[in-house]
């Protein structure tokens, strides 16, 4: 029974050992076309795009983003209030503002986040207005809800709730965060003319090849119409290129920037000085 288990292990041990072997002579192989593209190559900087993405629900993406940071509450002292309004209203309408507003006057964002839910899809514009305004009163937390609301198929809604949503980002200071965010909305907001706004948080980063690569990462990587119309439009006016496709841009990109500095370089370069400085010693 001892040497049968004893030649199993043997057994098995060649099987793996050949599959070691095999896996890594595939994975040493070139590819058919040569070099793989999109990658880095050399001294140059050049743009791997990720896998295409499929068109993603905006106040999803946006909550993942948000997740991930530590957002500042900054909120107007003054609540909205919707008192003055509420005897012209129809009784059903009077209780879905109503509902808003208590969850307001608590400062509840969750409850006022499901009695929006409900209150926007009211056929009446000044309900609908009423929600929208009590989800901005809470700033950076309602960014998420808000981000759909942009796209909103009546106007007056879209742009108060793009107007909001601008304020409510503006409570953020750093600046990779909010384009993270803006990123976030381009892959997933089918609204143009909000988009040519938002793009603007993109652009406004220090570092230009961090502005292009995102810009391509949007063009390349999302299903979002608006986001990839908005972003080649964006692409073609900092680079003075017409968007010819990812390899054009990777070649535009290789011939303009140079790498940053690697860590080795840095260690390189104060080795280099620290020689001089002991030779002039």
């Amino acid at each position: 029974m001892k040497f049968r288990k004893s030649k199993c292990l043997v057994a098995l041990a060649l099987i793996a050992a050949s599959l070691g072997v095999f896996i890594c002579f595939r994975s040493s192989e070139p590819e058919a076309d040569g070099a793989p593209k999109h990658m880095h190559t050399g001294a140059k900087r050049v743009h791997r795009p990720k896998s295409r993405e499929k068109l993603l629900d905006s106040r999803s993406a946006v909550r993942d983003v948000v997740s991930k940071r530590k957002m500042p509450k900054s909120r107007p002292d003054e609540k909205p209030a919707f008192e003055l309004f509420l005897d012209e209203l129809p009784e059903h309408d009077r209780k879905l503002v109503l509902s808003v507003q208590d969850g307001l006057d608590e400062e509840n964002f969750d409850a006022v986040s499901k009695a929006a839910d409900i209150a926007l899809k009211s056929k009446n514009p000044v309900v609908r207005e009423a929600a929208v305004e009590a989800l901005g009163w809470f700033g950076t937390q309602a960014l998420p809800e808000l981000t759909p609301l942009m796209a909103d198929q009546d106007e007056d809604i879209a742009q108060l709730a793009a107007s909001q949503w601008e304020l409510a980002l503006g409570d953020i200071e750093e600046t990779e965060t909010r384009a993270e965010i803006a990123t976030a909305v381009m892959k997933t907001l089918a609204n143009k003319e909000a988009l040519e706004s938002i793009v603007c948080e993109i652009t406004n980063q220090d570092d230009d090849f961090v502005i292009l690569e995102a810009l391509v990462g949007i063009i390349e990587g999302c299903d979002n119409r608006a986001g990839v119309e908005v972003a080649r439009e964006e692409y073609e006016r900092l680079t003075g290129e017409e968007w010819t496709g990812i390899d054009a841009a990777n070649k535009w990109l290789e011939e303009n920037y140079d790498p940053p500095a690697s860590d080795n370089d840095d260690v390189l370069k104060n080795e280099v000085d620290q020689t001089q400085t002991s030779g002039n010693s």
